[in-house]
């Protein structure tokens, strides 16, 4: 206790025990007047006890505020203590968490180990109350609610970080499946990632949808390009096949007068092929186009279908062989009429018409075929004007016997009697060249003859005199042949033998 205070006497009823007043020394004194403190085991404060301590001793009495239930400075009121003497127990004081310790509490903590800070205090720290004067360095223990540290169970809780919410991986998969064109995967897997991102309150909602639009997206591409390929089939404005072989070139590029065959692994002759190899015509060639003939179109101008080609062909292509090939002589045995005709993809590429072609599938040939108004003189022209009716009267031929057909005997003799009679007439208007004027003028006077013979088998009266005028009729048309070599041998015309140069 400080000076200040005041110690009562010897015999006063605060000690009990009457006599002389004692004298202590100061020092003494002072020791007296701490109280012994018991130190437990070191352990963790307690902050949910209320501290008890004995308030500073070294506070001036007339300095420390009234407390409840403690005498006032002036002393006790009368009749305070009991008889016999016992002080009775001192009320708390208010516990005060900053207040310096005093000395008792100071060297309890000395004998616990605990040392006094030498650090200074902090700033901010409150000043320490009236007529206190605490150590150079000296730095008031954490106690009360400044004890605890953060977490502590009795203490303030700190703060947990919230745990991030997972991405959903199927919105991942919706996004990558629909960045590799995968359509459908990544609609799919994105309608089911916003179903569960929904429930389980997952990220990745973005990527989920950006799934599904892209998703739906390729698909409808994917619709428009298949309905785009379909309707282009159907014209014929499909996308042109790949490249061919070295060389080729697509059969529709093949013009009228051009040789030409198969390009190599692509087909054989005589069987449709998509890419043929143009060589010269006076080098081995299986083929020769002949010209074009153009194919009706179905309703609307589309394809009109293989059926409808095929069965039409033969005679789009006749009249184009008739003006290509007017000298029938010089067509090689072997070659026959053939023709290439448009797919449903190549339809519009072909300008939608066939090609006529003259082919042999077996045998290569040399030379073209070609003897139209274009590599003939006029005489050469005008022989094979002439002849040709009657060339073409020959060729329709009954195919029984006479016996068995005499009325298709009679009608064919009388066709064959009209058409030597326009011939005759044709070569006896020709102005032939010098050196075919003789064999002209011999094959001329040949006709009234078979004019006349032809005329007997139509009115031939039985079927024996019927065989006997056709056989007669037909042997006059077989020495005509012989006239017929020498007038194109003169005109320069072929003969109907094919040297090497023409075949091979």
């Amino acid at each position: 206790m400080s000076p200040n205070m005041s110690k009562a006497g010897p015999g006063s009823p605060e000690d009990g025990t009457p006599g002389p007043a004692a004298q202590v020394p100061p020092a003494e004194a002072r020791a007296a007047e701490v109280p012994v403190v018991e130190v437990p085991p070191v352990e963790a404060p307690r902050t949910d006890v209320p501290r008890t301590d004995v308030p500073p001793t070294d506070v001036p009495a007339a300095d420390a505020p009234p407390v409840a239930g403690l005498p006032t400075p002036g002393g006790p009121p009368p009749g305070a203590f009991p008889a016999d003497g016992q002080l009775p127990p001192a009320a708390p004081m208010p516990f005060d968490p900053w207040a310096p310790p005093g000395e008792a509490e100071a060297a309890a903590l000395a004998a616990a180990g605990h040392a006094a800070s030498s650090t200074p205090p902090p700033a901010g720290w409150p000043p320490p109350p009236a007529g206190a004067q605490p150590p150079p360095g000296w730095a008031p223990p954490a106690t009360g609610w400044g004890a605890v540290t953060p977490g502590a169970v009795s203490g303030y809780q700190g703060m947990y970080a919230c745990r991030p919410r997972p991405t959903n991986g199927l919105a991942i998969g919706s996004l990558v499946t629909a960045l590799t064109c995968l359509s459908p995967v990544a609609l799919v897997l994105g309608v089911i990632a916003l179903v569960q991102i929904h429930k389980r309150q997952e990220r990745g909602r973005g990527m989920a949808v950006a799934g599904v639009v892209l998703g739906v997206l390729g698909l409808l591409f994917g619709a428009l390009a298949t309905v785009g390929l379909v309707l282009g089939d159907e014209d014929g404005s499909g996308p042109r096949r790949p490249a061919g072989p070295r060389g080729s070139v697509t059969w529709d590029k093949v013009a009228k007068g051009d040789c030409y065959n198969p390009a190599q692994g692509t087909g054989d002759a005589g069987r449709q092929v998509s890419w043929v190899t143009k060589v010269p015509c006076s080098l081995p060639h299986h083929s020769e186009a002949a010209g074009t003939a153009p194919v009706a179109a179905a309703e609307g101008g589309g394809y009109p279908g293989e059926d409808a080609i095929l069965k039409s062909a033969d005679a789009l292509c006749k009249p184009v062989f008739d003006s290509y090939v007017l000298d029938d002589w010089a067509v090689p045995d072997g070659v026959g009429l053939s023709y290439m005709y448009p797919t449903r993809g190549s339809w519009r590429a072909s300008g939608g018409a066939v090609i006529c072609v003259l082919e042999d599938v077996d045998a290569q040939h040399k030379g073209s075929l070609r003897t139209d108004r274009t590599t003939l003189t006029p005489a050469q022209l005008a022989y094979l004007e002439a002849v040709k009716p009657l060339n073409a009267a020959a060729d329709d031929i009954p195919e029984d016997e006479v016996e068995d057909a005499p009325a298709d005997y009679r009608a064919w003799a009388a066709t064959m009697a009209e058409a030597t009679q326009q011939e005759a007439e044709k070569l006896a208007a020709i102005a032939w060249p010098e050196g075919a004027r003789a064999p002209g003028e011999a094959m001329v006077a040949s006709k009234p003859a078979a004019v006349e013979a032809w005329h007997a088998v139509k009115t031939a009266r039985d079927g024996a005199e019927l065989a006997r005028a056709v056989q007669r009729a037909e042997g006059l048309l077989r020495d005509s042949v012989g006239e017929a070599k020498a007038v194109r041998a003169a005109l320069g015309l072929s003969t109907g033998e094919h040297p090497g140069d023409i075949q091979v």
